[in-house]
């Protein structure tokens, strides 16, 4: 496929040049050129802007184009079980190995199946699946806490009993584990939705080749963030390496209008020091900013969990992600850079589900690129209920869905 894409990326380059020249060119040096005196500066950044305006419109190569998108019941099968684990959401993934892939769940079912029901059956808050490859395929293997009374538990607990976390993005840099957990508590919203964000942590994973329940953790507090009824600031809901930076990506919201519409948000760091907050710089409308106050919307319409992913193939980016308002259409975005600016979204994926029954609803869809090859993206997504009786009544529910989607490089005519 590299062919294909070989024209889109040296326009590519020479947009990296317009963009280079326009900074040289900042609007203060831009006034002072106007000036009458300022005759030849005034040619020459005439003719800089000139060629940005033409670089930006070869520079952006063109977006892939969704081929095809089937469902993938193997890949649902080999998540699917009876007994213990018996179902979650959240489904993040990070490789940390060639033949080891961790899977960082939220809420989690444990107990048993039978007679087509969920029975002696405990929700806990999170837990984590191991991923290993063997000569008969992929095998998994799940984890989870257990408490003082022997009882099924989290894995990853905050400090203040009322609370719990839920696993967000992450990565693994230099053979530990970076993960982003977001903490909770109730509200008094009634229903599912009945809870509401209370802080960010950042865990570090030491030893994530061992067992999870054998992993050696230290979290600290993540600091850019507001969780204010004024304006909702959040990261953690993916985390991308990429040419010694780790992009980190959040949402911005405004909690108390109804239905507001959730924005991205990019911020990025040295790989090296992830932990390091004083590092971290947040993306804005003209560049960055240590400010994470001044982090801009780079889209409109995201949902709270989704994913950024690189493509080598077209030396681009995907962020994948269901819509606002629990739409149950997956949508695809595609960028030239980690922070955008993002194409229109393409449709990849009507989830069934909701359309099956009333009060079914579908979120948390992303891709998992140690899943994924060549011009081949694998997504998940999860399925929900309203009545919270039906995670135990319908087993079907509340299980990794899995898609494989078919990238082209160019929409045929």
């Amino acid at each position: 496929m590299g062919h294909v894409f070989y024209v889109p990326v040296l326009c590519r380059g020479l947009f990296v040049w317009a963009q280079a020249t326009l900074w040289i060119i900042r609007p203060g040096l831009i006034e002072v050129a106007c000036r009458p005196e300022n005759a030849v500066p005034r040619l020459l950044t005439s003719l800089c802007l000139t060629w940005l305006s033409f670089a930006s419109l070869v520079g952006a190569a063109e977006p892939p184009h969704i081929a095809s998108a089937v469902a993938a019941p193997e890949w649902d099968q080999r998540f699917q079980r009876t007994s213990g684990w018996i179902g979650a959401d959240g489904n993040y993934s990070i490789a940390v190995a060639p033949d080891r892939v961790l899977w960082f769940y939220s809420d989690t079912l444990v107990g048993r199946i039978e007679n087509g029901r969920r029975v002696d059956t405990k929700l806990i808050n999170n837990s984590v699946g191991v991923q290993t490859t063997t000569s008969a395929g992929p095998s998994l293997e799940f984890f989870h806490g257990t408490n003082a009374k022997g009882e099924p538990a989290a894995l990853f607990v905050p400090d203040d009993p009322t609370h719990w976390y839920w696993l967000m993005g992450g990565a693994c840099v230099e053979g530990r584990i970076h993960l982003f957990l977001w903490e909770f508590e109730k509200s008094t919203d009634p229903g599912v939705f009945g809870f509401r964000n209370v802080g960010v942590t950042l865990a570090e994973v030491e030893n994530p080749q061992a067992a999870p329940t054998e992993w050696k953790v230290t979290r600290q507090p993540v600091p850019c963030i507001d969780v204010s009824s004024d304006r909702q600031i959040l990261f953690g809901s993916s985390v991308m390496p990429h040419d010694g930076h780790a992009y980190i990506y959040g949402y911005s919201a405004t909690p108390a209008v109804q239905h507001s519409a959730r924005h991205m948000l990019v911020a990025r760091a040295p790989l090296a020091s992830l932990r390091d907050h004083s590092r971290w710089e947040f993306r804005t409308a003209t560049g960055w900013s240590a400010d994470f106050r001044e982090a801009a919307s780079q889209v409109s319409g995201i949902a709270t969990e989704y994913s950024v992913t690189s493509l080598p193939a077209s030396q681009q980016f995907v962020t994948i992600s269901h819509g606002d308002l629990l739409s149950p259409k997956i949508t695809a975005r595609f960028a030239d850079q980690p922070w955008g600016p993002w194409s229109a979204p393409q449709e990849v994926w009507t989830c069934p589900e909701p359309a099956a029954k009333k009060g079914y609803f579908a979120y948390a869809g992303k891709a998992h690129p140690e899943l994924s090859s060549g011009n081949e993206l694998v997504l998940t997504y999860a399925v929900n209920s309203f009545q919270f009786g039906d995670l135990f009544s319908d087993p079907s529910l509340y299980w990794p869905r899995f898609v494989k989607v078919k990238l082209a490089a160019h929409k045929p005519e």
